[in-house]
Order: structure tokens, then sequence, then C-alpha cells
């Protein structure tokens, strides 16, 4: 079950997460038809939360056989925390400088999912398709990108979080940066065995068929050199909500599509998208589909496109307003709920994954989780 699609309604991933299998989850993972949840774009859109699903989990498995499913959700917090800590650093090479780059656009052969690597042509394919790919598929791409094309990893983020249902800046851009060695301490590559082994191909005589001790001096394939700028654009959903001048209201981020946030509010519910924020990082078609989707399950959300002048042309000042945490809407006015994290007080700068884990595992064996 690797595609969101599947789910059409909350009482679907309701029923999912209670089909979560914590210890075949850990053991399959890495191959591309392993036991993953597809749980990914609701989590990212808030409409689960991190903290609902460990909680579900615990109560089904014990903490040893849960750990790495809960790993996986802490690495979604931590790249959380460090956007929370760098702000917009997160776009830029965030430790060290990425070596070995020629050119900051995409190569066409990755846009139109034409490497010559079977496999990851076909998870290029299906995320174009359904906006799904693999995390390990999402890995190799990124090293074939960066690495051996050559690339920085900015445009080529760019182009994947447009594509992605569950594109997250924080964890898209940061695990580029992990592949491409700028937030981690060297590049990661894949060769054709890797990927041979987690996609269950066989194929051979790729530009990736060597060794690790080779694969760092592979050359420049001419295949990636070909580049051309992307076009990538949002189309917004219409604007349908009048600007706020009175009263009180909850307002939503694409972030926070939460169907049970303050279930008993008898004010407008309005959803607030601000154009100007994704014009750096634009969503594409299918991704603004997905996020109407989820807001109508909310009854009587409003939607409205436009920016804060628009929306409030009278002032926020006799206006009674609450929205939830995330760095995105750091500029909102009135009351800001927090959002509901896994481990709320692991909280401030780390300095590895690891030292955010350490701290996060004191948090989980907590009682008050579960």
């Amino acid at each position: 079950m690797n595609n969101p699609h599947f789910f059409n309604s909350y009482y679907n991933l309701l029923q999912r997460i209670e089909e979560i299998n914590a210890p075949d989850y850990a053991r399959s993972r890495n191959f591309l038809d392993g036991n993953v949840t597809a749980l990914s774009p609701f989590i990212n859109h808030g409409i689960l939360s991190t903290r609902q699903i460990a909680t579900a989990v615990l109560t089904r498995y014990s903490r040893d056989a849960s750990e790495k499913f809960l790993q996986e959700l802490g690495w979604r917090e931590y790249f959380q925390r460090v956007w929370q800590h760098q702000g917009d650093g997160i776009f830029t090479d965030l430790r060290l400088p990425q070596e070995k780059v020629c050119s900051s656009l995409v190569p066409t052969a990755i846009a139109t999912g034409k490497t010559g690597i079977l496999a990851i042509d076909q998870a290029i394919e299906q995320l174009v398709r359904t906006g799904y790919m693999h995390n390990h598929a999402r890995m190799w791409t990124a090293s074939l990108t960066c690495n051996i094309a050559q690339t920085h990893w900015l445009e080529p983020a760019r182009w994947m979080y447009y594509h992605l249902l569950d594109g997250d800046l924080a964890s898209n851009s940061l695990n580029w940066q992990w592949n491409a060695g700028t937030f981690s301490n060297k590049k990661y590559y894949a060769n054709q065995h890797n990927i041979n082994t987690f996609s269950r191909s066989t194929q051979r005589g790729t530009i990736l068929d060597v060794s690790y001790d080779e694969i760092s001096a592979v050359p420049l394939p001419s295949n990636l050199n070909t580049r051309a700028p992307l076009t990538l654009t949002n189309t917004f959903p219409p604007s349908i909500a009048a600007p706020l001048t009175a009263s009180s209201a909850l307002l939503y981020s694409i972030w926070n599509l939460d169907p049970t946030w303050h279930p008993d509010f008898a004010g407008r519910r309005v959803l607030w998208i601000e154009p100007s924020k994704h014009q750096a990082f634009p969503l594409s078609p299918l991704r603004w589909q997905f996020i109407q989707h989820w807001a109508a399950q909310i009854p009587g959300l409003e939607l409205f496109v436009g920016e804060s002048f628009d929306l409030f042309p009278q002032g926020v000042e006799h206006l009674s307003l609450t929205h939830r945490e995330h760095p995105t809407c750091h500029d909102w006015p009135g009351t800001c709920d927090a959002r509901d994290w896994m481990c709320p007080l692991t909280t401030g700068s780390f300095s590895s994954f690891f030292a955010f884990w350490k701290k996060a595992q004191k948090e989980l064996a907590q009682p008050v989780l579960v």
C-alpha cells in the first residue's frame, strides 16, 4: 500500500493507523515494495499528527519493536526543528559548500525520467503521475542528480518538492542537502547493485554499475549534461471566502488541515493561502487538488487566496484570530497553537539527528505518550 490516493476520508486514515505493522515496517521499509504506510502526505499537511500515530503504534507494540518506526517520525520532527532554528538558511548550503558542481539546472533526463537507470526512471514516472516516490528512490535520484550529474541540489529539490504530495520544505531540502554533502560529512552514493537489491531489479551495464570504491570517480555522463530551466507554476484553487472584517476566526494553513482542530469553535474557519509564499517553491496541480480535497473534509471551511491586506482590509486589531504554528506562518496575527508533536519537549538546536534522537528517546520513555 504505497499510494496515498488510496485514502479519501479521515476514517480511512484512522483505519490505516490501526493497520501499521511496526516490526514489518522496520524489516522492509528500504525496499520499493516494502510495507510503508503512505501516511506522509497526511502528516505533512497536518491532517494527522506524529503524536497521534506514535500513540496508536505504542498501544500495540513495545518501544523496542516500534523503535525504527518512531525514529522515522523523529526524523520528520528533527527537520522541522532545524527549520525553526535556521529559517531560510535551509535553502542554502547549510554546513558545507557542495563540491564538484557544474550546473544549477536540472538535467533533462532527470526531469523526464530518461536517465537509463530503469528503477529511477520508473520512480520518476510514478512521481510525476501520482505524486508518490519511495524514500529510497528519492535518495537514488538525488545521488544521481547531485553527485554523478554534478548539479547543485537546490533546483532539483524544488522540482521534486513541486511533484511530491508529501513535499515538505524542511524534509525535502535537508534530505537533498544530506545527499549532496552540504548537511552531512560526506556525499551519498547509490550504485547499481544497491538499486537492484532494493528495487528487486537486475539491470546491469549502467553508469552506476561500479563498486563503491569507483563510484565517486564516475565522469559526468553526456546524457545527464543536457539541461534546461524548468517551468514550475502554481494553479491556485479559486478563492471563495469573504475578507475578515469582524468577529473571530480560525486560520488554517495548508500545513494544518486537521479536521479535529477546535471542534466546538463557533466562528469562521478560513484556509488562508498566500500566493507570495508559494512563488519560490510552487506546488503541482495534483498537489493543489489534494489540498482542496482534504480541505473539503472540514465542515464549514472557507478558502481564501490572497495576501494579508486582502484578507484583513480593515486591519486585525478588532479580530480574534487563532492559527497553528508552522514556519511559514510565523508572521500570522493572533494566537498561535502548538503543533501536536510526538516529542514536544525535544526542542532547540541539535548538532545531528542522533543528538536530537537521544533527547527524544528520553521523552518517549515517559508514560505520558500512551
